[in-house]
């Protein structure tokens, strides 16, 4: 059957577009990332000058300057074309041609890029500008480009000789990106302006900082050969590279791994994987490299690398989860751009989507490593984590005083071997008469806490911040997650204040008891999700709180 369809040109709403790449998801720290990745990539610079600032008016001012080799004109019209040209160099840190534009927008309604290629380091530098307030009003894509003006040669001056500057050599050419009509960076997540907008722009040099030292880690450090030497500096602070791995500074290599992959092209290509385990507090010589190392839950897990940049992590990727006794575990894996597809590089070089075949493979490769880093945190913290909590301390010597008095459920050991808790809702099993456990409360089996109502262990099911077990002794015991970054930010600070530290603890015990006492087969999940609930927006709340300064969080 012949088909009456014929072919028609539709032109997409321009301004429906251009807001729609507004929203790509960006952060601020991945936007600056992003456009550095053009400077080192096809701009090949060697030098790297981030602004940061607030000018006279307290409006926020973001430039990124860089001594590469500079573009033409041509080749400025083509890098703020939405999909520019493919780069020659399959391996560049650019991939789509968007980032530069997206990046950019996503924060700020006029984008203005000016530069002078270091052939025509005599002649005036040209810029190019996406307004998208102009590009709103007239309906098509109007790309401002030419000579530079006055302006924007006095703003390129300035940027060439703060690169001088820094760089201790004369430099001429190059490229200068700048924001300008910046209406999204000093907001609060309501989308109302912040009222401190001088916190604001530390909070957000802070973090830049640290984001840009661990993304660019192999470029910054000039003894590592896998990546060309580059500065960046931050408002003329020259950054050094975070090691997440503190190789050759006591992190200790594991294992490592070649997986082999063949490219769409056919081409045969592999990632790498370098496993490091870093070691305890009370193992490391030098505690400034443990502090700087930041040995933590959100620290912990997978640092994944395209052409030697950071482009996602650390995560598990699917992996595993998080745990608390895995903080000493960080994995590198590293893969070239031939790669994008097998780990489902996007615009941003962040949020991978790997094929689920690998995936697999690299959980199994990783099963052995993880039980590992468990067993050596494990064996520096079963004493660590109930230091000051013995059984006779005053909170066990008052509950095992008082509990007579309370209302607590009791335990039952029948004949056929099976176990119950008896509550006001009756006789609830908690181990079966083939001795296997109902699920309705842990099973204690360390010996060293069977007499204590309160135990502290490093990490619980599910993230909770409190649940029950059942000891050795029959004892109906609360166990507190010392992982947790309420019990770490708000009990610990105040645990040397016994009046505080037990009534807090008497809290705990008095919900759990509650909970043990009405609980039955069937609301059994109602209590977890209700554990779950409090646990999580505990976390949340605790948030902003700083960790004790001395904490030992390994």
């Amino acid at each position: 059957m012949e088909s009456n369809k014929t072919t028609k040109i539709v032109m997409p709403d321009t301004v429906r577009v251009i807001e729609g790449f507004r929203d790509t998801g960006y952060t601020f720290d991945a936007a600056i990332a992003d456009i550095i990745d053009n400077s080192i990539g096809p701009g090949n610079a060697t030098v790297i000058a981030v602004a940061l600032t607030l000018d006279a008016d307290a409006s926020a001012v973001v430039r990124i300057a860089d001594n590469g080799i500079g573009m033409t004109l041509t080749g400025l019209e083509n890098a703020m074309r939405y999909g520019a040209e493919r780069q020659q160099d399959q391996n560049s840190l650019s991939k789509f041609g968007l980032g530069l534009k997206t990046a950019s927008t996503q924060f700020s309604k006029r984008l203005t890029v000016i530069s002078c290629h270091q052939k025509n380091t005599d002649e005036t530098p040209n810029a190019a500008a996406w307004d998208l307030d102009r590009v709103a009003s007239s309906g098509d894509w109007s790309l401002e480009l030419g000579t530079a003006d006055t302006f924007e040669q006095d703003l390129f001056e300035e940027a060439l000789d703060e690169l001088s500057v820094l760089s201790g050599t004369t430099v001429n050419h190059g490229t200068l990106v700048a924001w300008d009509k910046i209406d999204r960076l000093m907001k609060t997540q309501r989308g109302t302006d912040v009222k401190n907008k001088s916190q604001t722009i530390k909070r957000l040099q802070k973090s830049l900082q640290q984001h840009l030292r661990t993304v660019f880690q192999r470029f910054l450090d000039h003894e590592d050969k896998r990546a060309r030497n580059v500065d960046i500096y931050l408002n003329e602070e020259k950054l050094s590279p975070w090691d997440p791995f503190v190789e050759n500074r006591g992190g200790d290599l594991v294992r490592t791994k070649e997986f082999a992959f063949e490219a769409p092209d056919g081409t045969n290509h592999t990632a790498s994987m370098r496993a490091f385990i870093i070691p305890r507090k009370d193992e490391m010589e030098d505690l400034e490299t443990w502090k700087e190392a930041n040995v933590s839950l959100d620290r912990q897990g997978i640092y994944l690398y395209r052409e030697g940049r950071l482009i996602d992590g650390p995560s598990w990727l699917g992996t595993g989860s998080p745990e608390t006794h895995v903080n000493n575990l960080r994995v590198e894996l590293s893969f070239e751009a031939q790669l994008d597809p097998i780990f489902g590089v996007g615009i941003k070089k962040s949020g991978v989507h790997i094929d689920d075949h690998f995936l697999d493979k690299l959980a199994e490769t990783l099963w052995p490593i993880r039980r590992e880093a468990d067993k050596r945190s494990r064996a520096g913290k079963s004493k660590n984590l109930t230091t000051g909590f013995a059984a006779k301390r005053p909170t066990e010597v008052t509950l095992d005083r008082v509990k007579p008095t309370l209302r607590v459920p009791t335990v039952s050991k029948n004949s056929d071997g099976s176990i119950e808790l008896v509550n006001k809702s009756g006789n609830v099993t908690v181990v079966g008469k083939d001795g296997t456990p109902s699920g309705l409360i842990n099973i204690t089996i360390d010996d060293e806490f069977a007499d204590m109502n309160i135990i502290r262990k490093e990490s619980l099911n599910n993230g909770v911040l409190w649940d029950m077990s059942l000891s050795t002794n029959d004892l109906l015991q609360v166990e507190l997650n010392a992982g947790h970054e309420w019990y770490q930010k708000a009990y610990l600070p105040i645990a040397n204040n016994t009046n505080v530290s037990q009534a807090i603890e008497y809290l705990f015990y008095a919900i759990a008891q509650a909970e043990l006492d009405s609980t039955t087969t069937e609301l059994r999940e109602m209590f977890e999700e209700f554990r779950i609930d409090v646990s999580r927006n505990l976390k949340k709340l605790v948030k902003d709180l700083p960790f004790p300064k001395d904490l030992d969080r390994d």
